[in-house]
């Protein structure tokens, strides 16, 4: 079973939670200060999304790592539930790019999953 519904809704979520991420100072300035950029490229159900320092655009684009899989591994790497190495080793989740731009996630995540739970807490209330 998915936890989103539709690609609609997963990339909606996916979409406000990134955004919202955008506007912690310490998420943006890593952002910023290393030139990085994300792409969400996920399936069952399907998103398509690029954080970078100045927006978050919807579609497939170019950027310095590229997370790929399943939207489910993603959701439980977002809240807690799943480290992100096992959700490579177990759930086929890919992270493609350079190594050190790789290791940025480690910073980035735990902003970008905060902000994902308090979407999907709204969304339930």
């Amino acid at each position: 079973m998915t936890v989103h519904a539709t690609a609609a809704e997963a990339q909606a979520v996916l979409a406000d939670a990134a955004r919202a991420a955008l506007n912690d100072a310490a998420f943006a300035a890593a952002l910023k200060e290393s030139d990085f950029s994300l792409q969400l490229a996920l399936t069952g159900p399907q998103v398509a999304l690029r954080i970078d320092k100045d927006e978050v655009a919807e579609g497939a684009q170019a950027a310095t790592v590229r997370l790929e899989g399943e939207t489910d591994a993603l959701h439980a790497v977002l809240l807690g539930q799943l480290p992100l190495p096992r959700a490579i080793v177990e759930h086929g989740l890919a992270v493609k790019g350079k190594v050190t731009a790789v290791r940025q996630l480690g910073a980035l995540l735990p902003v970008l999953g905060r902000e994902y739970h308090r979407r999907l807490t709204a969304a339930s209330a």
